[in-house]
């Protein structure tokens, strides 16, 4: 599976999977907190979800899912494609699955209009032919390093724009505005 792929399906579960949660109508589920007290937490966060059911092989995980009051409310149809991303989630490898809890906390700390932002312009950037897309995520990770101030004099220069079109321009500005943890763990100093 390429990295695109990737992205695309932990995004994908990432913003669907909470989604169907939330539909249980804010229900408060008992979550461990730090101390000795338990603390009320509303379900409803891909992240919270998975986070609370880790513990669990997938089988266990599935009939979680499916006795969940949130998921039990959905259509079938939509019921059947958050069992085949929650198979998908428990596929991955265990570094792919700890990008994709990092990536999910990300997301918890957006507005839902920044994620509804974010979902349209990873939706625009699938949907660019493969080369184009490997040629967008190298300017977009070489993009999210630099200052607000660098980005910007990047967005103006003649390379940019003869480098992408006006669509693929519209996505690196949009996304390089948001900052998600990085796909590898920082490498160590002298290495």
């Amino acid at each position: 599976m390429t990295k695109p792929k990737i992205l695309g399906l932990i995004l994908t579960v990432g913003l669907l999977l909470p989604v169907a949660i939330a539909q249980g109508g804010g229900q408060a589920r008992q979550h461990p907190g730090p101390g000795k007290n338990q603390q009320q937490r509303p379900i409803g966060k891909a992240g919270d979800w998975i986070r609370n059911h880790q513990g669990m092989t997938p089988e266990q995980q599935q009939r979680a899912l499916e006795n969940d009051p949130g998921f039990k409310n959905l259509p079938a149809a939509r019921q059947e494609a958050l069992r085949e991303r929650l198979r998908k989630f428990n596929s991955l490898d265990p570094q792919q699955r700890e990008r994709a809890m990092r990536r999910w906390e990300f997301l918890e700390t957006l507005k839902p209009e920044q994620r509804e932002q974010l979902r349209q312009s990873n939706q625009e950037l699938k949907n660019l032919p493969e080369g184009r897309q490997l040629m967008v995520h190298k300017a977009l990770r070489s993009l999210r390093q630099m200052t607000p101030e660098g980005r910007e004099e990047v967005f103006k220069s003649d390379r940019f724009h003869t480098t992408f079109s006006g669509q693929e321009q519209g996505i690196l500005k949009r996304l390089s505005a948001f900052s998600p943890p990085p796909e590898e763990p920082p490498a160590e100093p002298g290495r």
